[in-house]
């Protein structure tokens, strides 16, 4: 490939690892919680982005000299999956692995800029997939090599 060149002709940039949502809630925070000494949070608005292995993709998706981008990862069909694919760019393929639960989420509670804690929900367990392709409870792995995100 020559100099820039970006990723034209090279072929696909394929992705695999564990995606997950991003969850940042943004808040003010003026006062402390009378019951404890922690900040109330409030006019709060959410905000949902792609993580771990699906910010990876979107980011490689936008970048200026970006070709064709594939993710492989486990991706359920709970609410957050659904966000998850919804909020990817839609020049990135997804092929989905089987996820036995829901999706990992992280939301961040912010005001003024700060983080004030991080509440993870962990995450399913990723399905055994049969030498066929499919899910060996019975499901397929959903998606393919052409699945469009929020597909």
């Amino acid at each position: 490939m020559g100099s820039g060149s970006g990723r034209s002709g090279s072929g696909p940039l394929v992705i695999v690892g564990d995606a997950l949502l991003d969850r940042d809630v943004e808040g003010r925070a003026t006062r402390l919680c009378p019951d404890a000494p922690v900040p109330v949070v409030e006019e709060a608005t959410a905000r949902l982005r792609p993580g771990g292995a699906a910010l990876a993709a979107a980011l490689a998706a936008t970048a200026e000299s970006a070709g064709e981008v594939v993710l492989i990862a486990p991706i359920g069909t709970d609410a957050a999956s659904t966000s998850l694919l919804a909020a990817l760019p839609d020049s990135v393929s997804v092929i989905r692995l089987p996820l036995n639960g829901p999706l990992q989420e992280k939301t961040r509670i912010r005001a003024a800029g700060q983080t004030l804690v991080r509440v993870d929900r962990p995450a399913g367990v990723l399905e055994p997939v049969t030498a066929a392709g499919g899910a060996a409870g019975g499901g397929t792995a959903g998606g393919g090599a052409g699945a469009a995100a929020g597909a």
